[in-house]
This record gives C-alpha cells, structure tokens and sequence, in this order.
C-alpha cells in the first residue's frame, strides 16, 4: 500500500535509497530531516508491515531546496511537481511500485495545480531501466545537464499535464 511517510520510516528509507544509488543520489540523515520538513509530498509503499519503496516530491517554490537538477527546472519552468526521488527494494521491483508511485503524484500534481511533473535520469552514467521507464510513462527530454562535472550527466525530462 501507498502512505505517508512517518518518522519511524527513517531507517528503511535511507538502506533502501543507499541500495539505489547511483540511479539516486545519496542521502543522510540530514538530508532526510530536509525532506521531512520540507518536502509536501513523501510517501512510502508497505508490504507487510515493511517499507520497501519511496517517492519525495517537490514544487518548484520549494526554492530553498540546494539540488543543482531541481535548480535547473527552477531557472527555466514557472510551475511543476518535481521527483527528487524514487527508490524500490529489490524485492518490490517488477511488482508495478513504480508505476502506483508515479501515478500517485502525478494525481498529487494536479490537484496542487501543477501544468507538469518533472524528473531527471542519469545518462553518465547511464541508466537505461529509468530511462524506458520514463519514456513510457510519457515524459519527454528537453535538456541535459552535467551538474557535477564531466563524469556524470543527466537528462532532464517533463511530462505535461495537457
């Protein structure tokens, strides 16, 4: 089941985003204290009394977010839902967690009157699971972006709402 993230879900959340990472960016407990005040939507997917999934959303006025990917669609889109992150254990992969996360906000999305939902995924080093994942679920490339150096790259990609 989706819900509401809960402190309590601390632990899980950060081995679970740790077990993602490249495709994610890592995260500590400051971070994560971050996104618990700040983020206006977080969720978890539960199986059995485990978390096993998650999804943290932004809105681009959540401006005093540092991250260099959300800044990028900070500087050139006026209004949009932002994943900053998704991450699944490997026992819940192939199990449609992503697509019900992704559905999830993207209802989310609209209801706060967003035109789009935005997200980015790793081209250096590449990840082309994400990619196809993305491009299925109708998201659309319009940039890349080394926001790290020469060693990594990203597309970044939008789904509209039309």
């Amino acid at each position: 089941m989706l819900r509401e993230y809960r402190p309590d879900d601390a632990a899980a959340v950060l081995e679970i985003n740790e077990s993602n990472v490249p495709e994610v960016g890592s995260m500590d407990e400051v971070e994560l204290a971050f996104f618990e005040r700040t983020s206006p939507y977080f969720k978890v997917v539960e199986l059995d009394g485990v978390v096993v999934g998650m999804l943290i959303g932004l809105t681009e006025s959540d401006t005093d977010y540092p991250s260099r990917n959300f800044g990028w669609f900070c500087q050139r889109l006026d209004r949009f839902a932002y994943v900053d992150r998704i991450a699944l254990a490997v026992s819940a992969r192939g199990q449609g967690w992503g697509p019900a996360l992704y559905q999830d906000f993207e209802r989310w999305a609209r209801s706060v009157d967003r035109p789009c939902m935005c997200a980015e995924v790793n081209t250096i080093p590449p990840n082309p699971r994400s990619m196809r994942f993305h491009t299925l679920y109708g998201f659309e490339e319009i940039g890349r972006f080394r926001p790290y150096g020469p060693d990594t790259e990203v597309a970044m990609l939008r789904k509209r709402f039309d």
